[in-house]
């Protein structure tokens, strides 16, 4: 899964969208969404059969917008709705100066469906809706799952890269140091699984401990060599720290739908997962990419 939100924007008078654009932007960071919005200011119908044939292949984009008139060397919104439509379903947002039941009317009449319609002068009122609700469809469970995974499996990689790079220009003294802790600390966790599996009665027992990770060995290793320069970021009950924790129960325990309609999470403490705590999870989540990056050396 991904942490970004493509927008393609066709519009040739973007300066006059400018502040159109800054607010999309500020709500798909709103979201826990990184913005990226592609902007082109014509096509020609060549060019839109091209498109098509590409998109059709690998959409990377979660919303196209498109005004009605882009100037004498662009063919117009209604031919680009009409030849995108007819290869891809990302959602299209349709505007112009013109009353939404005009454009109805000619997206009608050209048999284009599921095309939404904003006008000009309304276009951030009518557009916030459409890309919250296109945002909350991408936001169910199996979703946030696999953007959990993803994220903090760049988290875990990074994490490593960095303590590797970190012990390269590290004295012998420090690097000896954190060598030998890391030994000792592995050692001390692998007799601590040896006892427990040695007095479980039973599988549960063995199969549902899955709280000691590799990622915690890693984390605590580069603190303890980087020293100051890590200690907020990488200490236990940092952001980094509780999203890996979060991220085992998401990845590890089951969720039941109840009957009014809240997503549970069962552990040991359940909890429900909505669209505000998944926008939360990635806003979150985004904070830990910047405090990681931090950490290079």
């Amino acid at each position: 899964m991904k942490s970004e939100y493509k927008i393609l924007w066709f519009e040739d008078q973007f300066d006059e969208v400018v502040g159109d654009y800054e607010r999309v932007s500020e709500l798909v960071s709103e979201y826990g969404f990184v913005p990226e919005i592609i902007h082109r200011d014509s096509i020609t119908a060549d060019e839109i059969e091209s498109l098509s044939s590409q998109l059709a292949s690998y959409n990377p984009y979660d919303l196209i917008i498109f005004d009605y008139d882009l100037g004498g060397h662009s063919e117009n919104g209604l031919s680009i709705a009409s030849h995108l439509r007819s290869k891809i379903f990302t959602d299209m947002v349709f505007y112009s100066g013109q009353v939404p039941q005009q454009l109805r009317t000619k997206l009608f009449e050209s048999e284009v469906d599921g095309v939404f319609i904003v006008h000009r002068h309304r276009f951030y009122d009518d557009i916030e809706p459409i890309i919250e609700d296109h945002i909350k469809k991408m936001s169910d469970i199996n979703n946030m799952r696999g953007v959990v995974m993803s994220e903090t499996s760049k988290m875990d990689m990074a994490i490593r890269d960095i303590l590797i790079g970190w012990s390269v220009k590290a004295d012998d003294e420090n690097n000896n140091r954190a060598l030998n802790k890391l030994k000792e600390r592995l050692t001390r966790k692998l007799k601590q699984k040896q006892k427990e599996i040695e007095k479980a009665t039973s599988i549960e027992e063995i199969v549902g401990n899955y709280l000691i990770t590799t990622f915690d060995n890693v984390r605590v290793s580069l603190k303890e060599l980087i020293g100051e320069v890590g200690k907020e970021v990488l200490k236990d009950g940092s952001l980094l720290h509780d999203i890996q924790v979060e991220r085992n129960v998401l990845a590890h325990c089951k969720c039941e739908l109840t009957d009014d309609g809240k997503m549970i999470i069962v552990a040991k403490e359940p909890k429900e997962y909505n669209f505000d705590e998944f926008k939360r999870l990635r806003n979150q989540i985004l904070q830990a990419h910047k405090d990681i990056e931090n950490l290079v050396g």
